[in-house]
């Protein structure tokens, strides 16, 4: 079976649960921190990596393009440089960014002048279909420890990006005060109630489509020689954590988001400890 076609026949396991409200919050505050890591103007090509459904590629090209002012305003100018890739290996992914690209970008764009512009590709991380020193910027969110070889993507991006390019990596750290906390929940358990099984894909391992296991010494080392780590950020704390899920479960809504933002600050003081890292990297000339 071709390497395509059986990604496709896993197509679900990348296509997170939407979770509890740590999930949510999550999720939110990772998508915010790489966009706005990543820094892109309006102008140049800007490439998000294994972008799934697009939610990314289409934030971006939100993020490159100004909406339309009240009705009746004058259109708004965009830049003839700027492009927007999406790149996936899924062509189910793919399909789903472009329909949604086009509902989105046929309606709350219909002003802008030229229209944005955006381009879907299929293809693998590690053999990226493009010429050398073409973006200015790459975003790789959540997705480099689903490649077979992370260095040889890492050094595909490196290739593509141009002295002064940025690129910004989030990635799952499975040596996080969370996983850890877990692993000694589940023996806790074992030794209590002999028999026990923990999950088959408990929260604390890596699931099936994750071919890497990333923990926070393994993503500081990611990046090469020639793509320097300018920002390393920590994001949430206690992720997936059962007693942890239990408390915010029981509390308000207000206090939840307490509770959530104190995990927030100390997942960003103790990066080591946080359930997810951002890395900001340049390229240097």
């Amino acid at each position: 079976m071709s390497r395509l076609a059986e990604l496709e026949r896993h197509l679900e396991h990348t296509i997170p649960p939407e979770g509890g409200p740590d999930s949510q919050a999550l999720f939110r505050r990772m998508t915010e921190r790489a966009l706005s890591l990543l820094a892109v103007g309006g102008n140049g090509r800007v490439l998000d990596l294994a972008c799934g459904m697009g939610q990314d590629t289409l934030a971006l090209v939100r993020q490159r393009t100004p909406r339309r002012p009240a009705a009746g305003a004058e259109s708004i100018s965009q830049p003839v440089s700027a492009l927007t890739v999406g790149l996936e290996p899924s062509e189910r992914m793919i399909r789903w960014g472009q329909n949604q690209g086009r509902r989105e970008l046929g309606d709350g764009f219909a002003q802008t002048a030229p229209p944005p512009r955006v381009a879907w590709v299929r293809g693998f991380g590690e053999e990226l279909p493009f010429r050398g020193e073409c973006f200015e910027a790459v975003l790789c969110k959540g997705a480099i420890d689903h490649f077979a070889s992370p260095r040889a993507t890492l050094a595909e991006m490196t290739r593509l990006l141009r002295p002064g390019g940025r690129a910004v990596l989030a990635i799952a750290n499975y040596d996080s005060l969370s996983c850890r906390l877990g692993r000694m929940l589940d023996r806790w358990r074992g030794w209590r109630r002999p028999g026990y099984n923990p999950a088959p894909f408990p929260y604390y391992e890596p699931p099936p489509d994750h071919l890497t296991r990333f923990g926070y010494g393994d993503i500081l080392r990611l990046p090469r020689p020639n793509l320097r780590a300018t920002r390393v950020e920590g994001i949430s704390l206690l992720w997936g954590f059962p007693p942890w899920g239990a408390f915010l479960a029981c509390l308000p809504r207000t206090l939840q988001r307490v509770a959530l933002a104190v995990a927030f600050a100390a997942g960003r003081m103790i990066p080591a400890w946080a359930d997810v890292i951002i890395v900001q990297a340049v390229k240097d000339g």
